[in-house]
């Protein structure tokens, strides 16, 4: 394909993940994107320009870089990622199982030595004044993207120090000290106390403080909950052995501090990759639709809901449950049948009921295969009135073109009051807990003016 006739580069996506958790659920997204693309993660590159034509038909260079673009019988492909911890282990663990895909590591990886001790005040400080101080921030994100940035996704787990701080920072830096005109879609994942190794008082500061950040700086924030998310990994159990994961090439050695969020990962990641896919497949929806969405919303907070919770174990081919029907909105319906469907939030189903407002609203990703008709969205409508109440004219339907054999998915992001009465929860505890950890914060420079600022900003942003 020459370059006279080559198609104009769509303004790229970037992915940036944080902390452990956002390392994990970002590479496990990431992987899924590969695949969608029809690309190899273990051996990225592309054999001609038919193969090339292939992929960019799916994703264009949203989210991967060709760099000898258009020549040449190999070609690379780069992820538009970024690994970003204090700790080095995750991103490095990464890095070995797949160092064909970032063969570029010092363009993937930024890390510092040490963790933040769970303390959001240390991540923060230490962003500022070491990590971006050693690093040349613009830089790395130009070795990723030489061109205008159209949107960073941010994974994230909002329970720690080091992962939550730097995206709250980051998500700062971009809107405050460039000059990227970019979206920012954050994905928060709520901590399951006793459970994930994180310090209940510690971490409910901790979330405060992101929430408000996210508030603040970010134009789509997602939320889920990984006592939600551990729960549905358990019942599918059986199916989440069949998948395929990132965990998967991790060397045996190395598997034990992911293997627990293996069902985990994968099934937020699915949210992850349709919500890329809602404005990388030549659509008529874009990445900053969300924000103008979210724009006058209270709380400007969206929660998945996907349908079905777990893929069939061959993302493509033919499902047998359906009778080769497995990528139509009739096998859609039937998942809901069956309860292969989930909300990726802790919530009860009373509170949607009772607290859901009437301002409520959704976008609805659909990834089927025809027109989707009349017929059709009726069918999602209802299944969408049913379970939140939500008003018809408060839908937003993106059809996503789907591919090939490509099994049908259907992710419903939804605007609710009904998630407060949990954040309020956390916001309370964060409250009685501050005066025994406003020393230890208040040295790394959180002070309890500031502090104090953001849990009313959090609390007013959640309240009815």
């Amino acid at each position: 394909m020459s370059t006279v006739n080559a198609p104009l580069p769509p303004a790229p996506v970037l992915m940036t993940c944080f902390g452990h958790c956002g390392i994990g659920l970002g590479a496990e997204a990431y992987r899924r994107l590969l695949i969608d693309v029809g690309a190899d993660p273990l051996k990225p590159t592309l054999k001609g320009e038919k193969d090339e034509s292939r992929v960019l038909k799916r994703y264009g260079s949203t989210i991967l870089r060709f760099p000898n673009s258009y020549g040449g019988n190999e070609i690379p492909l780069i992820p538009r990622a970024l690994l970003v911890d204090l700790d080095p282990r995750a991103a490095n663990l990464i890095l070995q199982s797949y160092p064909d895909l970032f063969a570029l590591r010092d363009k993937h990886v930024i890390h510092g030595a040490g963790g933040a001790a769970r303390n959001w005040a240390e991540g923060r400080n230490r962003f500022a004044n070491e990590v971006t101080k050693k690093f040349d921030m613009q830089k790395q994100l130009a070795g990723l993207s030489p061109e205008p940035v159209r949107g960073f996704t941010i994974p994230f787990a909002m329970g720690g120090g080091t992962g939550s701080s730097f995206a709250s920072a980051f998500m700062q830096y971009i809107k405050k000290d460039t000059k990227e005109h970019a979206t920012i879609a954050s994905f928060g994942l709520l901590p399951e106390f006793g459970w994930d190794p994180v310090i209940y008082e510690a971490a409910a500061i901790n979330i405060v403080m992101n929430l408000e950040y996210q508030i603040k700086f970010s134009d789509c924030s997602i939320l889920f909950s990984n006592k939600r998310l551990r729960e549905l990994a358990h019942k599918h159990e059986k199916k989440m052995d069949k998948l395929q994961s990132i965990i998967d090439d991790l060397p045996k050695e190395h598997e034990i501090g992911w293997k627990d969020y293996k069902g985990m990962n994968l099934i937020a990641a699915n949210a992850v990759s349709m919500f890329i896919a809602s404005f990388a497949r030549e659509t008529e929806w874009d990445m900053s639709n969300y924000r103008t969405w979210l724009a006058t919303k209270k709380p400007r907070f969206a929660i998945p809901w996907v349908i079905p919770a777990v893929p069939e174990p061959k993302q493509w081919g033919e499902d047998i449950m359906s009778g080769g029907k497995g990528n139509t909105m009739e096998v859609i319906a039937e998942h809901i049948r069956k309860k292969n469907d989930a909300i990726l939030f802790d919530i009860d189903e009373n509170d949607i009921r009772d607290k859901g407002g009437q301002r409520d609203s959704c976008v609805a990703l659909v990834k089927i295969k025809g027109e989707f008709d009349a017929k059709e969205r009726d069918v999602l409508k209802n299944m969408i009135k049913e379970r939140f109440h939500i008003e018809e004219s408060r839908m937003i339907f993106v059809k996503i073109p789907i591919l090939d054999t490509e099994q049908a998915n259907v992710t419903i992001l939804v605007n609710t009051k009904a998630i407060g009465p949990k954040i309020l929860e956390i916001a309370s505890e964060a409250e009685a807990s501050w005066d025994g950890y406003k020393e230890e914060y208040g040295k790394w420079g959180l002070t309890t003016e500031e502090f104090k600022q953001s849990l009313m900003d959090v609390v007013h942003q959640f309240s009815a």
